[in-house]
């Protein structure tokens, strides 16, 4: 009996008689796919059309390792996922512990105050969403999230600082979850490429860890998260953030040399 395959964007297993060279389960995980790659710089040099030397700042052409946090922001974890606080100092404590070639972090736009003093030196990067203030809401409505850029490629062509997109329409409820507009920029803003290895410290729905399996076929993904320490991917999980946190830092004091973790992936 063969064995079994599953779709490249969902963890749905393909149909027993789908064709050989069949990679999703339906035309709605196929055109998922294609617009992220039609969104990605990744996906082009992927393709061949960019396989060139750019410059670069402080990184070099060999795969290097990345992250990305994407934690309840500040004051919204009781609120939205019945959770602790996150320690936003002791979370980019880990980050720059860890010794990434770049990372993102995304906050509320409210929050940069408190947060942005606790970042070595970063790039504030807006993603603008395109939708109207609430008639329930006073004064000035929040339309706009932060995305700080710490460190990362600095590759041809540029790239903007802001991203113009709609929130989420699918991919599940989880409040905060993130459309693939964003995730195609977030890859873009760290300069990413191909072999890179991406670790998901927030995974929730994990869009984004498909994201990135996608447009870097030969990449390693890691979601750094145990079925113990879903955080804010389970609302109902009681204290994960206090649980997701215990072990970011405890796997930032025993990762590897990220260039020997690196080559034993690859």
């Amino acid at each position: 009996m063969p064995a079994s395959r599953t779709c490249a964007w969902c963890p749905r297993e393909l149909r027993p008689d789908a064709r050989s060279d069949t990679r999703f389960c339906s035309r709605r995980c196929r055109q998922a796919a294609f617009r992220l790659r039609r969104r990605s710089g990744v996906a082009v040099a992927r393709r061949g059309r960019a396989q060139r030397r750019v410059a670069r700042t402080g990184v070099d052409d060999t795969p290097a390792r990345f992250a990305y946090a994407d934690p309840p922001y500040v004051g919204r974890a009781q609120r939205w996922y019945r959770d602790e606080e996150i320690d936003h100092e002791a979370l980019i404590a880990s980050l720059e512990a860890s010794r990434y070639a770049g990372w993102a972090l995304s906050a509320a736009a409210d929050s940069l105050a408190e947060i942005t003093p606790l970042c070595p030196p970063h790039r504030v990067c807006a993603w603008v969403k395109p939708i109207g203030a609430s008639t329930r809401s006073f004064g000035l409505h929040n339309c706009w999230e932060a995305l700080i850029v710490v460190g990362g490629r600095q590759r041809r062509p540029g790239v903007r600082d802001w991203l113009l997109a709609q929130p989420a329409r699918g991919g599940g409820e989880l409040p905060g979850r993130k459309p693939l507009a964003f995730c195609a920029w977030l890859f873009d803003c760290l300069g990413m490429q191909p072999g890179d290895q991406l670790v998901d410290l927030f995974p929730g729905t994990g869009v984004v860890t498909r994201a990135w399996a996608e447009l870097s076929l030969a990449t390693t993904v890691v979601t750094d998260a145990s079925p113990a320490a879903t955080g804010p991917s389970d609302p109902s999980s009681g204290s994960g953030s206090r649980r997701r946190m215990a072990q970011v830092l405890g796997d930032a004091s025993s990762r590897p040399n990220p260039g020997t973790a690196l080559a034993e992936a690859l």
